[in-house]
């Protein structure tokens, strides 16, 4: 992704169709940058924001990852500023990954469920490694099963810094719970009273 340096105000910024940013990093001063609206958008969709990749600015090359997008309340899809984190090539990146499952439809019209316990890992790994997800499917799992973070398969170049057991997905069974059904206390009164009724008094 090619950025350039900001010199322009924020509102000039984006009416040029671009998206004012800020770099930053451990080892060089906050800059504020731009960056076209589309080839930011294209950036986003590949490498989500916990994966590393490389940008242009000046010139030189710098390793970084997508560390915040802000955006409106009212037009969540327009994208009015974000972050880029820059790292050194020894440095190690820490993010959380988003969880993404895919399978659960097999499970509609059935008497089963997916119980989702986990949507993310914190992951840490060196740049040129990172993933933008980790995709889990349940397609083929039956009542009972789960996956844990020990059974994702992910490169060894990237490590979870989750507990190994900790469940991810399990497949539940759908309970039924019928409501008990009240006694009409009316109903009970009115025919104590008609028993009464019917006993003649001497």
């Amino acid at each position: 992704m090619k950025i350039e340096l900001r010199t322009e105000k924020l509102n000039k910024v984006r009416k040029m169709n671009k998206i004012p940013g800020v770099m930053y990093g451990k080892s060089i001063d906050s800059v504020s940058i731009q960056v076209e609206d589309s080839e930011f958008r294209e950036a986003l969709k590949t490498y989500g924001k916990s994966m590393t990749f490389k940008a242009k600015l000046d010139g030189k090359t710098h390793n970084v990852f997508i560390s915040n997008v802000e955006s409106t309340i009212l037009r969540p899809h327009d994208i009015i500023h974000f972050d880029l984190h820059r790292i050194d090539a020894k440095e190690t990146v820490s993010v959380m990954i988003p969880i993404v499952i895919s399978g659960k439809e097999v499970f509609h019209n059935t008497d089963m469920y997916i119980q989702e316990e986990l949507s993310e890992i914190l992951a840490e790994f060196l740049p040129g490694y990172g993933i933008s997800k980790i995709a889990v499917d349940v397609s083929k799992m039956t009542l009972g099963d789960s996956i844990m973070v020990k059974d994702l398969e992910i490169d060894s170049n990237i490590k979870l810094k989750e507990d190994p057991e900790q469940v991810i997905v399990s497949v539940r069974e759908v309970h039924i719970v019928e409501e008990p059904v009240e006694e009409e206390e009316s109903g009970i009164e009115l025919a104590e009273d008609d028993a009464e009724a019917d006993v003649d008094p001497e």
